[in-house]
């Protein structure tokens, strides 16, 4: 049903969709609790909804690693949206700005050291920390590494 690449995507949109929706219903900073609350809760749910829906059989990539991955690699340009919503951010300074996005993606701890100025920090470490052991409670048998194709082929048809 969904891969690798669409759980990376979904988890960085669970988690920081939220707030950046409130930054644009807002135009200010939110609440820390607000932000600590929020955000792992939606990335959680989603989280529900997708294992719910795809309860096969199959080798298939564990979507609490990828969503997770998601939320750190792509956290940087998520925070910098938000930014750029409350007039920092694209508007300031755009070359640098968009250099420290990339930095960002490329370095995941770019993420956590944004979210301290965020004021997501605490949602970013739960949720680095809680995702992976979901994966170990829940999804061991899913991979984190792709197969090989003919294990794969044989996992599916034996």
């Amino acid at each position: 049903m969904m891969g690798a690449k669409g759980l990376f995507l979904m988890g960085a949109l669970a988690f920081w969709l939220p707030e950046i929706i409130f930054y644009a219903w807002t135009r200010q900073e939110l609440s820390g609790k607000l932000v600590t609350f929020l955000l792992p809760s939606s990335l959680l749910i989603v989280y529900l909804l997708i294992s719910i829906l795809r309860r096969k059989r199959i080798a298939k990539p564990s979507a609490a690693i990828f969503m997770v991955l998601g939320v750190v690699f792509l956290g940087t340009l998520a925070m910098t949206i938000g930014a750029t919503i409350r007039g920092a951010g694209f508007w300031g300074h755009p070359g640098s700005t968009l250099l420290g996005v990339l930095l960002g993606t490329v370095i995941p701890i770019y993420a956590f050291i944004a979210a301290t100025y965020d004021g997501s920090l605490y949602a970013l470490i739960f949720v680095s920390i809680l995702m992976p052991l979901i994966h170990l409670l829940f999804e061991r048998q899913n991979w984190i590494i792709p197969p090989k194709k003919a294990e794969a082929e044989s996992a599916s048809v034996g």
